[in-house]
């Protein structure tokens, strides 16, 4: 991997936003809102509404079980994200 962020890019394309259901256009609404730009690994994760849905199923459930302190919850998420290759 290179050192050069104009260089990062992901390996698979993003999904039009615009062909996607209402649902999950109010998601990418909500992350424009809040971060300013949709999240690019959640625009790949969209190009299979399943993985999509999995996806944020998984973090709802992390930030609503009460299992995990949300500090934890937080460094999971830059795990997955290094994981994953995301520049965040």
């Amino acid at each position: 991997m290179t050192d050069d962020p104009a260089m990062w890019k992901p390996r698979v394309d993003s999904v039009d936003i615009g062909s996607l259901s209402e649902r999950e256009q109010r998601v990418f609404a909500n992350q424009v809102k809040k971060w300013g730009a949709p999240l690019a690994n959640h625009q790949i994760y969209a190009r299979v509404p399943s993985i999509f849905h999995g996806a944020q199923g998984m973090w709802r459930g992390l930030g609503e079980s009460g299992h995990l302190d949300g500090a934890l919850v937080t460094i999971l998420n830059r795990r997955v994200a290094i994981i994953n290759g995301c520049v965040f």
